[in-house]
């Protein structure tokens, strides 16, 4: 059986299954293992971890210790609880496919020129920022006006163009975040601009360790630490990166309980841009296939950071980030009370909780149903009881969209 259980709990005899931190979007460290001495724990105080998952079934328990199950059920409640707070997120549907098209050209003519500027950068070429400068204003000016459908693809990242594509991904997602808290567009455009480049000082790490499949060593994770410094350094000067732009660069790997990098800064320390860049680059980053991990289902990345928000993030501004992508997004699988299981088309700006889905499943005949739309704001009969993986009942989410 898996339990959370505080890192003070943690014992030698206990073994480790997961760890709750903020910054495991690298892979730093294993996280499965017997712990044997008191070496282990102090090491993961010192990363910042404050809670924990055991697996009982192959260490020692701790009696009273709620499960995972029940942890997972208290989180999507408090999820729920979020979004009846009275606060209309942003309207989201999904696109139809003219959208999608203009969608994917602004997305790949955005990658296209991230990768250009990196791949410049890697190799010492001089770069005409007043040229970039031109480019990344028609990007952003084209992001600003397309973001829904932009945050849609986000699934799209590959791991060759993983870097350039994340750029985009996180430039999108914090555009609708502004958006939510009702920034003005020239704000929004600045914190645009930081997006996009958030991540170029990667391009002064060596590509082994960028690239590394499996666990870095602690002097590899100095080395990646430094992207945030080396992005600062390629930045300064350039007149187009003010001072909104500079803190999304600064800011993005700082946690709210100072256990980030590179400044350790902690709480209003980091400012508000750079906080709410901090949430949407791990949401981003972990919703993504990587080589060292499987990409989570947006559902579950909410009520990780959700989780996570406790100590690592501004549990405020996760708050209101929840709300601006929605706490069921758009191609999530969910269970109904009914037996019936949907995939999320659209939500409902009054009640986040009763979105418009297409049902496509019936779990209790065990059987696939022809695809028909449910809105759950006028059946006020049914309702969504929580997440379901769509694998589990041999659901092609893509597919059951085309075919609808």
């Amino acid at each position: 059986m898996i339990k959370k259980i505080p890192i003070a709990e943690l014992q030698p005899g206990m073994y480790l299954h997961d760890a709750i931190c903020g910054w495991r979007v690298e892979p730093i460290f294993s996280f499965r293992f017997k712990v044997v001495d008191a070496g282990q724990l102090e090491r993961l105080r010192e990363l910042g971890v404050r809670e924990v998952y055991i697996d009982t079934a192959l260490g020692d328990d701790l009696p009273g210790a709620p499960t995972e199950e029940e942890v997972r059920r208290a989180l999507e409640a408090e999820l729920v609880n979020l979004a009846s707070c009275g606060e209309l997120p942003i309207h989201h549907r999904l696109a139809a496919q003219e959208e999608i098209a203009a969608a994917l050209e602004i997305h790949n003519h955005a990658s296209r020129l991230i990768r250009q500027l990196m791949t410049d950068i890697r190799l010492g070429h001089q770069v005409e920022f007043d040229a970039v400068g031109e480019a990344l204003s028609s990007i952003t000016d084209s992001v600003l006006d397309n973001f829904g459908t932009l945050i849609q693809l986000g699934q799209l990242k590959t791991a060759d163009d993983y870097t350039f594509q994340h750029c985009v991904g996180v430039c999108a997602l914090l555009t609708g975040f502004c958006r939510l808290l009702e920034f003005n567009r020239q704000t929004t455009y600045d914190v645009g601009i930081g997006a996009l480049l958030h991540d170029v000082g990667k391009m002064r790490v060596p590509l082994d360790i960028l690239n590394k499949p499996g666990r870095l060593t602690a002097e590899e994770f100095d080395a990646i630490k430094l992207h945030v410094d080396h992005g600062r350094d390629i930045v300064a000067g350039v007149p187009w990166v003010g001072a909104t732009a500079l803190n999304v660069i600064s800011h993005h790997h700082e946690r709210f309980d100072g256990t980030g990098y590179p400044a350790g800064l902690r709480g209003t320390e980091i400012s508000y841009v750079g906080q709410m860049a901090a949430i949407v680059d791990v949401y981003d980053a972990i919703t993504a296939e990587r080589v060292y991990h499987r990409a989570m289902e947006p559902a579950e990345a909410l009520r990780k950071l959700h989780e996570w928000s406790r100590f690592h993030f501004n549990e405020e501004l996760v708050a209101h980030f929840i709300r601006s992508i929605g706490i069921y997004p758009l191609r999530t699988a969910v269970n109904l009370e009914s037996g019936l299981i949907g995939i999320v088309l659209e939500q409902n700006p009054a009640d986040l909780a009763r979105p418009v889905l297409l049902a496509v499943f019936d779990a209790r005949k065990e059987r696939p149903l022809s695809p028909y739309r449910v809105d759950l704001a006028t059946d006020s009969w049914d309702r969504i009881l929580g997440y379901v993986n769509p694998e589990r009942y041999g659901i092609d989410v893509g597919r059951c969209l085309q075919a609808a």
